[in-house]
């Protein structure tokens, strides 16, 4: 019988769930109603505005429908708007409006806080290391 408390891919994915669930919580009492997969979509458009909704489904590992799902509730929430792409009419662009540009001051120390508490008690030497790794495993299931 498999240990499955022994096994790495266990603890990530419950560390997976944790800190989705301290977003989403930690962001409602901030007044913020924004989930983990919000989250995840804000931080790409904060890093480069503009992304085709393809472009942020396979950098959030989503499907295309889920991502449309999630793109429909932030533009509801006026988070983003969609564009048509000047260069091929037959896509789309998806921009942080002027909320959604704003809601990185207040969301990214929240976030920062839960990083820290998450890492506390691992030295710069650790988190390296396991930030190694965790790229290493993701590399392996995704070539």
């Amino acid at each position: 019988m498999m240990d499955f408390e022994n096994i790495s891919l266990h603890w990530i994915n419950r560390l997976s769930f944790l800190v989705r669930r301290e977003l989403a919580d930690k962001f409602k009492l901030a007044g913020h109603n924004v989930g983990a997969e919000e989250w995840a979509v804000l931080l790409l458009l904060w890093k480069k505005d503009g992304r085709a909704p393809s472009e942020i489904a396979d950098a959030t590992i989503r499907d295309r429908t889920t991502i449309t799902r999630f793109l429909d509730a932030m533009e509801k929430k006026q988070f983003i708007v969609r564009k048509v792409d000047p260069s091929d009419r037959r896509r789309a662009q998806v921009f942080l409006t002027p909320a959604g540009r704003d809601l990185k001051q207040e969301l990214v120390p929240i976030a920062s806080q839960i990083i820290d508490e998450a890492q506390q008690g691992l030295d710069a030497q650790e988190q390296t290391q396991l930030v190694k790794l965790l790229r290493k495993m993701t590399s392996n299931l995704t070539e």
